[in-house]
């Protein structure tokens, strides 16, 4: 994707290439604190909006470009989880690298079932590999008292221990009341450089996605290419009324506008044809069945075979997208 894409966006694709943060977690984590701690200022709100245009805001570190992007709480009260779903996958913008770190925001406290339930909607955002690209922060550092983090967690059920262990990234600590104290993020930073290195140094790409959402972004990749001259014709507009610093912003704000109409346009899309398929498996499977009572032959049971495969093939797909892969067993062994 990212071979079409830099075509379309050329001035956005040389220039910002940062390390790429994203904040996952329940609302009320401390997702939006931790990532005003990692960058120093007061850049996120605690109170952030569903439907509001995902924050991504960065600094350097040691020469090392950072970008940091919040996205909504999951299971709050009065929301719609399925739409801050939505919004998540959305803030995965195509104009730039995906994440080359999932933090996955927790207060110190036991896993709870909705802390579960959190990591499975995770999960079936964005396949059973994200757990290799994820750190876990916790937040509270400051009730911590005379214990260390590994105290709590060596005292944690096994439920918390287990997860910790699959995350490629391991676990860290932030005392958000104190973010003034930048060597808490450079160690944290330390980390994700780590992982990354464990990854191949490379972002979590859309062939990593289940395969329904790698579906909804190659439509949406190719109704981009489709507007690449309309696109154009826009980047064009921008630069004979801006420069500098407000040319880039007005361009990303464009490309983000486009990209949104393309996303709603592809998962529209994408959805009328699952459907459209399934409605053909299910008329293959009564044709099967009144064949195999009408007919004493093998080939209806071939059709109702058949057709139970067609309709289940998608199941049996994302099924098989968490077998791990023998290089992903051979790596969490060494």
């Amino acid at each position: 994707p990212c071979d079409n894409l830099h075509k379309l966006w050329p001035q956005l694709w040389m220039t910002y290439k940062p390390l790429r943060i994203m904040l996952l977690g329940k609302c009320g984590a401390g997702k939006s604190s931790s990532g005003n701690t990692i960058l120093g200022r007061h850049v996120f709100k605690s109170d952030m909006k569903l439907g509001a245009v995902p924050i991504d805001a960065g600094k350097n570190f040691k020469d090392v470009p950072v970008a940091v992007i919040d996205t909504p709480g999951f299971f709050e009260k009065d929301r719609n989880n399925n739409l801050n779903v939505q919004e998540v996958l959305k803030s995965v913008t195509l104009q730039e690298d995906g994440p080359h770190a999932f933090v996955l925001v927790v207060p110190i406290a036991r896993m709870t079932q909705e802390d579960q339930d959190t990591n499975a909607l995770i999960e079936t955002m964005f396949g059973p590999r994200v757990w290799h690209y994820t750190i876990v922060l916790f937040t509270h550092g400051d009730l911590l008292n005379e214990s260390t983090i590994n105290d709590v967690i060596t005292e944690s059920d096994d439920n918390l221990r287990n997860f910790i262990r699959k995350c490629g990234g391991g676990f860290h600590v932030f005392n958000n009341k104190n973010s003034q104290d930048q060597d808490q993020v450079t160690s944290f930073i330390a980390k994700i450089q780590t992982m990354m290195a464990l990854n191949g140094g490379r972002c979590y790409g859309a062939d990593l996605y289940p395969k329904e959402e790698k579906k909804i972004r190659e439509r949406q990749i190719s109704i981009l290419t489709e507007r690449a001259n309309e696109i154009s014709r826009k980047e064009k507009g921008l630069e004979e009324h801006y420069k500098g610093e407000e040319l880039e912003k007005q361009r990303k704000a464009v490309v983000r506008k486009i990209e949104t109409e393309a996303r709603l346009a592809a998962e529209k899309e994408t959805k009328r044809n699952s459907k459209i398929w399934k409605i053909l498996g299910y008329i293959l499977l009564i044709v099967g069945i009144c064949l195999a009572v009408g007919l004493q032959s093998l080939w209806p049971i071939v059709v109702i075979v058949f057709s139970l495969l067609w309709i289940f093939s998608e199941e049996l797909t994302s099924i098989s997208e968490k077998i791990p892969r023998p290089h992903e067993k051979n790596k969490k062994n060494e």
